[in-house]
């Protein structure tokens, strides 16, 4: 069974990345765990255990009432609570050890106008996405679920390994999606045809098409890109910090904002 994380902090674009994973998981054997992190500077003071007592009592009625929500459309959903104290990302840290819930999948929301610009924002998704390695997805806070039948994958296709296509595979053959690479950056000649032929070998029985795309501005050509082909979800490996800190550079957030809100699904190259 599927384990699939799902980060609240008890606000509506949080709770509508909730929806969209229950929604679209729905049909799949799967076990949520709907997790909320608290902490606070305590500044030595001498209140500092009735204060995360009451903060952890906080923390598992809002998760309640979360829940009762959530159950309230899907009533089905296995979703286990979890709260837990201490900075999000060390939080997430420590569940991928063995007494952790060692999650398969992460979800959160974002803010922004769409998850791209979420990342432009330089927001505490990104702080996730750097230093927590399990595969995620971030959602717009107004994305409605759409079954992934296109999913678009940006990559340099040198990336791209057993461990990065494995959760893609399973993602696509789940909804049995057609997936279309699209090439954003190119800093260096590539033999494309060997290079579509490497990636293709791990993606057997699934319907594949590639692309390069050009223009300066690499966020509205992947955007333009993913609407024209009328895509449901976009797919990238996070790689190095030039590679992601050049596709996601602040100066291009107004430009994004008017964009339509795409899914995106980040994956962790070696």
């Amino acid at each position: 069974m599927k384990r699939i994380l799902l980060l609240t902090d008890f606000s509506e674009t949080a709770r509508n990345a909730c929806r969209y994973a229950l929604e679209m998981f729905q049909n799949h054997k799967v076990q949520f765990y709907l997790l909320n992190a608290y902490d606070a500077e305590f500044g030595g003071s001498p209140y500092v255990m009735q204060v995360k007592e009451e903060m952890a009592e906080e923390s598992l009625r809002g998760l309640k009432r979360e829940l009762e929500e959530l159950h309230s459309d899907y009533p089905n959903a296995r979703v286990e609570l979890a709260s837990r104290f201490g900075p999000l990302v060390d939080v997430l840290i420590k569940e991928n050890h063995e007494d952790g819930i060692d999650p398969e999948f992460i979800v959160f929301g974002c803010r922004g106008e769409s998850a791209l610009e979420n990342f432009l924002l330089g927001s505490n998704a990104y702080d996730v996405i750097k230093h927590v390695h399990n595969p995620m997805m971030a959602v717009p806070k107004t994305a409605q679920y759409r079954s992934p039948d296109k999913v678009v994958f940006v990559t340099d296709f040198k990336t791209i390994d057993q461990k990065i296509a494995t959760p893609v595979l399973d993602l696509v053959n789940m909804f049995n999606s057609e997936l279309l690479f699209v090439n954003a950056i190119q800093e260096e000649e590539i033999d494309r045809l060997s290079s579509e032929r490497r990636v293709a070998s791990f993606f057997p029985g699934v319907k594949l098409s590639f692309h390069f795309v050009d223009g300066d501005d690499v966020c509205r050509s992947i955007c333009d890109f993913t609407e024209e082909n009328a895509a449901e979800m976009v797919v990238m490996v996070r790689h190095n910090y030039s590679f992601f800190e050049r596709l996601f550079h602040p100066s291009l957030t107004k430009k994004m904002v008017m964009h339509p809100q795409f899914p995106m699904v980040i994956l962790h190259a070696r």
